[in-house]
């Protein structure tokens, strides 16, 4: 027999020492596919490149910024304690700060950091869909291509009062990317960050409270049991500070963003609940009508798809459940409904029924469910094609919708134009609309158009009205109209019933003392306005209006200097109150002083009349 040679081998007997193992090169499908990541921020950002060139509007974007006060300075105290717009989102205020500091109003800085966020949140949302879907990169793919690309987004991205949309989001993702991570690896530095960025998360925007509901989606899509006593006490943390934030929301808004329950019954927000629900789900696949504005439908004319949403929504919960077994789909709704369930109007908050923005996160869940669902349940000589096919027709036509529906966002006239076009009776774009053509009449540049655009303002009062008499926005417009135009005696039914709906308020006194004012009844004048100020004592409007009267009325030049004097303490800025003042010192014989008033309410931009200013010489 011939004996064989033994074959010598990478760590045989022949070597004293083991072979040192080789380092693991990474599969081509296990990195992370930077390049189509890119790809697709780079098409965001084109595709929404056209919010650069946009206009601030007259929809929260003037509590938000042009009249927030909080901004300049910036008062950093009165970011951190107070509320805007009926939340408390001191980190979004604190971006908007930053904004003013760097450009003031103009608008440009304000869109550029929304548009790079929706650009980063597009990066996030691939890398997270890619980690959750067991790097795919297709299914990255589909959930980052519609969430930056859908239409219904386009809310979140363009209009500069919802910067705490795509910041809050921004952090939201991070934390979610965190929490996965630390699902993977255990590594409690990966829970901390999850901690810290949901924090960053809450104080931009109070939505992010759903963030622990979302964390418990991710338990179910990773597999843990329910039962673990561990996986309730992760959580302790992060509804703790979800429960502290809800309630100091609801706190807040309760004042004021609220529906009283006389205004829509149990019943009702059950309706619009369930509605909602589906709704949002539908405008999913088929995003129409596009519009800034989904006005509550009259509580006696509900169309039957609302009388029926409960019986279809329980119907949805049915086939969800018979399709348990797909995970993926339960993750998905799971995802959906942990994101969407606190603003689906089962507590009605604001004046509309649907706003587009509430689905920026919660379509992820969509997304995700139906690329999976695509990619575990199509036969495997289909799947390449169909889920390709799939993922240029969606881009694509969910790319042109947008693009389309940006040009909504381009200012305050054609926000407003697109509200009107879908719901011509709903009162709040109308007054809107008539604010715009208010403000854009008293602009010196205007002055040709300044009948006209009175007018246009006043017809748009006129429709608002004929769907609410009692719309108080419209009746305010109204009147200041009237007025401008002088019609005194058209405009002072108006300003009376704006006192009768809201005796509390101060600004229907003003009208009522400005209209009488402007009829020279000035002791009626006086009394209104003295009615305003028991309500404000430091009611600028009111003091003005108070002054002028005794001024014109009393000529008590010393009584009505006090008054002015007041306003300015209170608002320096105010141009009109140093012109009075200007007229009282003239009539008391302080030529020196009404010229330095006089200069410094030219200064300011208040006209000062020739004859008066050669008076002053």
């Amino acid at each position: 027999m011939v004996k064989k040679k033994p074959t010598r081998t990478v760590g045989s007997a022949k070597s004293s020492t083991p072979a040192k193992p080789q380092p693991s090169v990474p599969t081509r499908a296990d990195r992370f596919p930077w390049g189509w990541a890119l790809l697709l921020m780079l098409f965001t950002a084109l595709l929404f490149s056209p919010i650069l060139g946009n206009e601030l509007t007259n929809w929260d974007d003037h509590f938000y910024v042009t009249e927030n006060a909080l901004l300049r300075g910036p008062d950093w105290k009165g970011i951190f304690t107070q509320p805007v717009v009926s939340n408390y989102h001191p980190l979004t205020i604190l971006t908007l700060a930053l904004n003013y500091q760097l450009s003031g109003l103009k608008p440009f800085s304000y869109f550029l950091v929304n548009w790079l966020l929706h650009i980063a949140n597009t990066g996030l949302v691939f890398y997270f869909s890619w980690l959750l879907s067991n790097r795919q990169r297709w299914v990255a793919l589909f959930v980052a291509g519609v969430f930056a690309t859908h239409p219904m987004h386009v809310e979140s991205v363009a209009w500069v009062a919802e910067r705490k949309d795509v910041l809050y989001t921004f952090f939201y993702l991070l934390g979610l990317i965190a929490y996965w991570q630390y699902l993977t690896s255990k590594a409690r530095f990966s829970f901390v960050l999850a901690v810290g960025w949901f924090i960053l998360s809450l104080l931009s925007k109070p939505a992010a409270v759903a963030f622990p509901l979302s964390l418990l989606a991710l338990d179910y899509w990773k597999g843990r049991s329910f039962r673990e006593k561990e996986l309730w006490l992760e959580k302790a943390p992060f509804f703790l500070m979800a429960f502290v934030m809800g309630l100091l929301t609801i706190y807040i808004q309760s004042k004021k963003a609220m529906a009283s329950i006389e205004m829509y019954s149990v019943l009702h927000r059950l309706f619009f609940g369930c509605y909602t629900l589906l709704s949002y789900v539908g405008r999913f696949f088929w995003p129409w009508p596009l519009s800034p504005f989904h006005p509550y439908p009259p509580i006696n004319q509900l169309e039957w798809f609302i009388l029926a949403a409960p019986l279809l929504l329980l119907i949805a919960i049915a086939v969800v459940w018979y399709f348990r077994r797909n995970r993926a789909l339960v993750f998905g709704v799971s995802f959906y409904l942990a994101n969407i369930i606190l603003v689906a109007q089962f507590i009605t908050i604001g004046n509309t029924l649907l706003a587009e923005r509430y689905t920026y996160v919660p379509y992820i869940g969509i997304a995700f469910a139906l690329a999976m669902s695509v990619t575990t349940y199509l036969a495997e000589p289909w799947r390449r094609s169909i889920s390709w096919g799939l993922l240029l027709v969606a881009v694509l036509a969910y790319s042109t919708l947008t693009y389309r529906y940006l040009d909504t966002w381009k200012n305050t006239e054609s926000l407003w134009n697109t509200a009107i076009r879908h719901a011509p009776s709903a009162p709040v774009p109308r007054s809107n609309r008539a604010h715009h053509y208010y403000q854009e009449a008293l602009k010196p540049q205007n002055a040709s158009r300044y009948r006209e655009l009175m007018q246009r303002a006043g017809n748009d009062c006129d429709a608002a009205l004929r769907s609410n008499p009692n719309h108080y926005a419209a009746l305010d417009i109204r009147t200041l109209t009237h007025i401008r135009l002088d019609e005194l005696e058209q405009a002072l039914p108006y300003a009376q019933r704006m006192v009768q709906i809201e005796p509390q308020n101060p600004k229907g006194h003003v009208l009522v003392g400005t209209v009488y004012q402007r009829m020279k009844r000035y002791d009626e004048a006086i009394e209104a306005f003295n009615r305003a100020l028991a309500i404000s004592p430091n009611d600028p409007d009111a003091l003005n209006g108070r002054g002028a009267s005794i001024f014109n009325g009393k000529q008590k030049y010393r009584e009505a200097l006090a008054d002015f004097d007041r306003v300015i303490s209170i608002q320096p800025t105010n141009g009109m109150a140093h012109l009075n003042r200007s007229r009282c010192y003239f009539m008391l014989g302080d030529k020196a002083r009404a010229r330095e008033s006089a200069e410094k309410a030219r200064s300011l931009g208040t006209p000062v009349p020739d004859d008066y200013w050669q008076l002053l010489q």
